[in-house]
């Protein structure tokens, strides 16, 4: 009897060790609620109702905004689109993601908090065409599903927690969203918008037919252009409105609307004239760090957490956007993140302004040369005190001081004035750039809950060198073909580059896209024989996309020397 009890036990033991090294280890248990984050392109707070504008430019989200916590000063880390967002999901300034144009990703070795909730199970898709650029794709999103977000919720709402992040492109340049329902802000025919017809033309020729405005120099706007200017970008913001309206409605109609944290944010401001021009880097070449670009809007609505509305008067940052979403869950924040959670400030338990730090390349995803940024613009918000260094090629010691207490809309450079603030402040900024150079991924992942033996696996059995033998170099395009012209209903609103080559090999892709003001060059890794860019929508397609056309392209394998294909140039033609 003993003998046979000894065998049982150990027969149970081995089976319970079986149990624990095949098995992935426990995650902490969380509160599944679902996360909807919009966010608004170009967004200009200073336009927005319940931030004290007189027009009411978004009567929706201002009959939400009373029941939630609205922040007065969420400062975005960056100057432009996709080093912001990299920055918002990731909770790392640039210094650290290294995102700071076209063509780069974060490092993998992060682990991002998009990963993380996928990890618990989370559908966290990318409904944007212009998502699979190259600069979102280490983040941990789903793939390209092109859809408003209000259909996605339709669709795939009520399959489990959901993280749903849409951009909408409203308000960003053009400012053309002209319907009858947004005549109450502009009429683009009457005479009471503009000064003289030079300033109808330069408006037309400008904000309302093209994205890119450079600054420099080439465009001068007038004082007197100012009343149209608002007009048609206060347009936008109604439509804007109606599609945050419909994608909130339908979280009602589908009845996950008391379960979903709802962030409405933006990637980054815009100006409207405040010094004189129009736009931010991206659109300008040449962009700035004041508070129109950089002090976007922010709220958060979820009453299970925030029981009464507040406006918040307390700064603080964009890099803390996910460690709070971390939080709502019950999820432990990686003391990696360079945020913290917001929820000691909604509290009310902190009320002191978290230092902010800012940095942008000069043009944005149109700098010259994306393998060697050498212009940058960086900033420091510290106790009511802003100080902005251009850090720039030709010259590395221009800086900025504003007191914006006194000056919120910093048209006083008083740097001369206050010389110990500005070297405080500069001492702040200086220390910050150093330390974020030294800042590198944790090793072992934190997140990492796999089991015992598929972790001595990977050690056993790294990812060995891949074999090129028998791989076509150099690669040959398949499609498109030399000299097509493709337009929004070629292939759905894609483009796919197809070559020669294997899936699991490393390629690299040479560009030169434009011409003059819309000349872009650069180089895309990737891995596998084929790239899809989009679909994007046919007005995505017809604003932005054909601007860049021709597009020449050329393949090689990502090892040097490096063995390229045949140019191949396309057309990029208007939808009708």
């Amino acid at each position: 009897m003993k003998k046979v009890l000894k065998i049982f036990l150990a027969l149970a033991i081995l089976i319970l060790l079986a149990i624990w090294f095949f098995s992935p280890q426990p995650r902490p248990k969380i509160k599944s609620y679902n996360i909807l984050y919009l966010t608004s392109d170009s967004f200009n707070k200073k336009h927005i109702p319940f931030y004290g504008y007189n027009r009411n430019t978004m009567p929706f989200l201002s009959t939400l905004a009373p029941h939630a916590a609205v922040f007065d000063r969420m400062i975005n880390p960056s100057g432009w689109t996709n080093e912001n967002l990299i920055s918002l999901f990731s909770g790392l300034y640039s210094a650290v993601h290294k995102v700071e144009t076209r063509g780069r990703n974060i490092d993998p070795n992060w682990t991002t908090p998009i990963e993380i909730l996928k990890g618990y199970g989370y559908r966290i898709p990318r409904l944007e065409g212009w998502q699979g650029d190259q600069n979102h794709e280490k983040l941990g999103f789903d793939t390209v599903e092109i859809m408003h977000p209000a259909e996605w919720l339709t669709r795939h709402g009520k399959e489990g927690p959901f993280f749903l992040f849409h951009q909408f492109l409203q308000p960003h340049l053009p400012y053309n969203g002209y319907n009858q329902d947004s005549e109450i802000f502009f009429r683009f025919y009457s005479d009471t918008l503009y000064s003289d017809n030079a300033s109808r033309q330069r408006i037309y020729n400008t904000v309302y037919t093209t994205y890119l405005i450079p600054r420099d120099g080439s465009i001068k706007f007038e004082t007197t252009d100012i009343p149209a200017i608002h007009a048609l970008y206060d347009g936008e913001l109604l439509l804007l409105d109606r599609e945050i309206e419909r994608t909130i409605k339908t979280l009602k109609e589908l009845g996950l609307f008391e379960n979903t944290i709802i962030i409405i944010g933006a990637d980054h401001g815009e100006e409207l004239m405040e010094h004189g021009f129009v736009g931010h880097a991206s659109t300008s070449r040449n962009g700035t760090l004041y508070d129109e670009i950089v002090n976007v809007p922010f709220l958060i609505y979820f009453p299970k957490e925030i029981a009464e509305g507040r406006f918040i008067k307390t700064q603080v940052r964009g890099v803390d956007v996910m460690p709070t979403v971390m939080d709502f869950l019950g999820l432990p924040v990686p003391d990696y993140l360079e945020g913290k959670s917001l929820m000691p400030v909604i509290r009310g338990e902190e009320t002191k302004d978290r230092i902010a730090f800012i940095q942008t390349s000069r043009a944005g995803y149109g700098e010259p040369d994306p393998q060697n940024v050498t212009d940058r613009i960086r900033a420091v918000i510290y106790e009511g005190w802003k100080l902005i260094h251009y850090f720039y090629k030709e010259n590395q010691g221009r800086f900025e001081l504003y007191n914006l207490r006194d000056d919120p809309l910093e048209q006083k450079n008083i740097l001369d004035e206050e010389p110990k603030k500005a070297n405080e402040l500069r001492e702040i900024l200086f220390k910050w750039v150093n330390d974020e150079s030294k800042k590198k991924p944790l090793q072992k992942d934190p997140f990492d809950y796999s089991s015992p033996y598929q972790k001595l696996m990977r050690w056993l059995f790294p990812r060995k060198p891949i074999d090129l033998t028998g791989v076509p170099s150099p690669p040959v395009l398949l499609s498109p073909k030399d000299g097509s012209v493709v337009t929004a209903k070629t292939d759905g609103g894609r483009v796919v580059f197809k070559w020669t080559g294997r899936a699991d090999v490393p390629y690299v892709i040479e560009y030169d896209v434009g011409k003059d003001t819309t000349h872009l060059h650069g180089y895309i890794e990737l891995e596998g024989n084929e790239k899809i860019y989009g679909p994007f929508e046919k007005s995505y397609w017809n604003t932005y996309l054909r601007l860049y056309s021709p597009y020449r392209v050329r393949i090689s394998i990502d090892k040097e020397p490096r063995e390229w294909s045949e140019w191949v140039k396309i057309e990029v033609a208007a939808s009708n």
